[in-house]
């Protein structure tokens, strides 16, 4: 049976990491054909998140704690990554926020494609059947639309919806274990995952979208700011300018 770590990074979410790990452990894994793990890479969250994850690690073995200080998100998913493919010896990972904006109930057939032979399985709010949250400032809507519509087009992207997604599954062998984490782009902001998704589609046989419903958060505000706008606009220029061609595969249901 093969390994699955979901490798999710938290800082200050002791408001749903308790509910969320219930979810998962008790709601989600039982019953999938294959060994689930959850990986929790907090960043010294002041607001004792990793406490409520040591407290639920006496009860559920498959559950892990990886501890560090606060650099970005990118950092922690660097960490978090390396722990699973040499500690855990995951055969996938799994990118996933901890507040429920990444609804739990598609992770079955994440794997379900990964079994299928998909290397790389990307949760798209963008693609026929994904939508972002109803409740949204019409704002927020248009600037989310018009950024991954904008990240597209610089990068000739036509077969990938979704390019700013935060909810994926990436195969290890041949993908994963082929990429220089820390020399990924703006490791220290969400954009990082921009150069991570383009790094992992050109190493891809098989690339396929999961239509998903964006949830809004269960608790706590929102990271997204300004900031994090500006660095995606670097690394989309940077991506484009050593850019030679088309991303090369097609994407497949």
């Amino acid at each position: 049976m093969e390994t699955i770590v979901i490798v999710m990074p938290t800082y200050n979410e002791a408001p749903c990491i308790g509910e969320m790990i219930e979810t998962l452990m008790g709601g989600t894994f039982p019953g999938m054909q294959a060994d689930m793990h959850l990986l929790i890479v907090d960043d010294s969250s002041p607001d004792g998140t990793a406490q409520i994850v040591i407290e639920k690690m006496s009860r559920y073995p498959h559950l892990h704690l990886l501890s560090g200080k606060k650099e970005g998100l990118g950092w922690a998913y660097v960490r978090g990554i390396d722990h699973a493919i040499k500690a855990l010896n995951t055969d996938a990972v799994i990118e996933m926020d901890a507040d429920f904006q990444h609804d739990p109930s598609y992770i079955p057939e994440m794997v379900r494609r990964f079994h299928a032979g998909f290397d790389y399985v990307i949760g798209s709010r963008f693609t026929n059947g994904g939508a972002v949250p109803a409740m949204w400032p019409w704002h927020r809507k248009l600037l989310s639309k018009l950024g991954n519509r904008m990240a597209r087009f610089v990068l000739k992207a036509k077969n990938i919806h979704d390019l700013t997604t935060g909810f994926r599954l990436t195969r290890v062998k041949g993908i994963l274990d082929q990429i220089a984490l820390k020399d990924l782009m703006a490791l220290d902001r969400f954009a990082f995952k921009l150069d991570l998704l383009y790094r992992t589609v050109r190493l891809s046989r098989r690339v396929t979208e999961l239509p998903i419903q964006f949830q809004s958060r269960a608790s706590g505000e929102t990271k997204f700011s300004l900031l994090e706008v500006i660095a995606t606009c670097s690394v989309l220029v940077s991506l484009r300018v050593k850019q030679t061609d088309r991303w090369p595969f097609h994407e497949e249901k």
